[in-house]
């Protein structure tokens, strides 16, 4: 366990809402994007894309490759690079060149955040390391909730270049945090690569990997679509979705610190009933998405359960295999990208094929499917739910 520092975890904090902000608050930019450097939405859409993909393919790999050498100087280089392709981006006119600054921090990604998962639960005493976790996930919802239409906000009202400067101010700010309240930390010896990859071996580690692709594909599926849920089945105003979007990323962020208390009690039983109850709401809205009070206060309750088992993918990846810490974090990392991949591309099927309202009925497959693999994997583990 690291030292007790009143403020470590708040860095840790800044830092992901820093970097989440900067992943995903180019989502709120794209047609400005796609303005500016006179090209499509779609290929504006590569901004977001790129950095995605990178992060999938390259997170189960890095964190591994610098597991020997001190946390904050390995931190405060990432920082660093955020911070400076940011400013760069905020003077660049040709999208190619963009798109290479976009690239570059995404091979940094999965190594901060594993990192920051990785601190925040050593600085928690033994068996309650799921309440720092946790708020590394209030962080990252904060910088999906916020980071988007923050971006989108200071883009319309100043310029796009102001947006791309303020990621770049947020890392700096996390950057100096980070000096001051993260303490550096001897590298301790980790395992080989070769040792860690032996995990794949065991059946419990797939069974997770699948639980938390098809968990996060559900609610981040679901989430992609949101907007065109409530736009063209609710039939409410962008003002009215602005704030929904809002209110439901607000109590995502309460879920997770609920989960930090609720996993150290029980963390299967608290998992288990937060799908189960994701599951009835998901089902709720399908019957009742023309209901514009019924859909907000839905949606609101389901931000809640979201937030929950968001932070409770992590802990049924790592829990299998304290002996791979790192690699678990980058898997972690790769396969909630995928999930993500995976629900959209779902979710976009349905509404292809059905329209907007069924969007809601891919992640109740997905639901349905995460109770499975999670009533599987507990029996690998011979656990009780």
């Amino acid at each position: 366990m690291i030292k007790n520092n009143t403020f470590l975890i708040p860095t840790l904090m800044l830092g992901v809402f820093a970097l989440l902000s900067m992943e995903l608050g180019a989502m709120g930019l794209l047609p400005l994007i796609a303005d500016f450097y006179q090209v499509s939405v779609s290929d504006a859409g590569w901004v977001v894309s790129i950095f995605a993909l990178i992060v999938a393919f390259s997170a189960p790999i890095l964190p591994l490759l610098v597991a020997k050498y001190d946390t904050k100087k390995v931190m405060l280089v990432c920082l660093s690079i955020f911070a400076i392709t940011s400013l760069f981006a905020a003077f660049c006119t040709n999208f190619i060149l963009l798109l290479v600054l976009r690239a570059i921090p995404a091979f940094f990604h999965p190594i901060y955040c594993a990192l920051a998962f990785s601190v925040a639960a050593n600085a928690m005493p033994k068996g309650q390391e799921i309440k720092g976790t946790s708020k590394i996930f209030a962080a990252v919802s904060a910088g999906m909730t916020l980071g988007i239409p923050l971006a989108s906000y200071l883009a319309s009202k100043i310029n796009l270049e102001f947006s791309f400067a303020f990621f770049a101010i947020l890392n700096a700010l996390a950057f100096v945090a980070t000096i001051f309240f993260v303490p550096s930390q001897k590298a301790e010896e980790a395992k080989s690569q070769k040792e860690q990859f032996k995990v794949l071996a065991m059946p419990v580690v797939w069974a997770s990997i699948a639980l938390v692709v098809v968990a996060t594909g559900a609610m981040f599926g679901f989430y992609s679509y949101m907007s065109e849920f409530l736009l063209n089945f609710t039939h409410i105003d962008f003002t009215l979705i602005s704030l929904l979007l809002l209110a439901y990323g607000l109590s995502n962020v309460v879920g997770n610190f609920i989960a930090g208390k609720a996993f150290v009690r029980s963390a299967n039983l608290t998992l288990w009933i937060s799908l189960f109850i994701m599951l009835v709401l998901y089902i709720l809205l399908f019957v009742f998405g023309t209901n514009v009070l019924l859909t907000s206060l839905i949606l609101i309750i389901l931000g809640v359960f979201a937030g929950i088992v968001n932070s409770g993918d992590h802990f049924m990846l790592t829990q299998p295999i304290p002996q791979a810490k790192e690699f678990a974090n980058g898997l972690f990392i790769s396969t909630a990208n995928i999930g993500t991949t995976l629900g959209t591309a779902l979710c976009g099927l349905f509404i292809s094929l059905e329209g907007s309202g069924f969007a809601v009925l891919a992640s109740v497959a997905l639901v349905v499917l995460s109770l499975i693999i999670f009533a599987l994997r507990a029996k690998l583990l011979k656990e009780k739910i």
